[in-house]
């Protein structure tokens, strides 16, 4: 974990400050309801970046965690392998997207259906529209037709 004068010159850019002052907002907002965790995380070779995860206090709500990278973001939510965002840009409408889907997750505007080694994380914004992130466990498994219309669904709590 690095510390504050050992952390590379992109966390304190533009597009850092904005995501610590995203995550002391939420701090500030949710107070009890859940707790945020900011660390520097190091990855392969050497690579690292500053994690943050949302820990919600209801076992019914979904945690999200978003890391930067410096060179790009990432964000995830889900239970299972579904609900992973790569965001390659690392530029102000990454940011408005973490923002607004963290938000949305908060708010409990979130499911995941759970399909063999699968799993799809959807997310339905303020203005009603959706995204959603599909993932998978294991390499080479084909998808049933209708996995997700018959996949165990499970709708997420929102904090508070």
């Amino acid at each position: 974990m690095a510390t504050e004068e050992s952390a590379p010159a992109w966390s304190a850019d533009r597009i850092g400050r904005r995501l610590r002052s995203f995550a002391d907002e939420l701090e500030r907002e949710l107070g009890h309801t859940c707790k945020v965790r900011r660390q520097w995380e190091s990855f392969e070779e050497g690579a690292g970046g500053l994690v943050t995860k949302l820990i919600p206090s209801r076992t019914d709500a979904l945690a999200v965690t978003w890391i930067d990278f410096g060179s790009g973001l990432q964000m995830e939510a889900g239970l299972g392998p579904g609900g992973f965002w790569e965001l390659d840009e690392r530029d102000d409408q990454a940011v408005e997207f973490i923002q607004s889907t963290v938000r949305a997750i908060t708010a409990g505007r979130v499911s995941e259906v759970f399909g063999k080694s699968r799993s799809r994380v959807e997310v339905t914004y303020e203005d009603g529209s959706t995204d959603h992130e599909t993932g998978y466990g294991i390499c080479g498994i084909l998808p049933q037709p209708g996995w997700r219309r018959r996949g165990r669904k499970v709708t997420y709590a929102p904090y508070r």
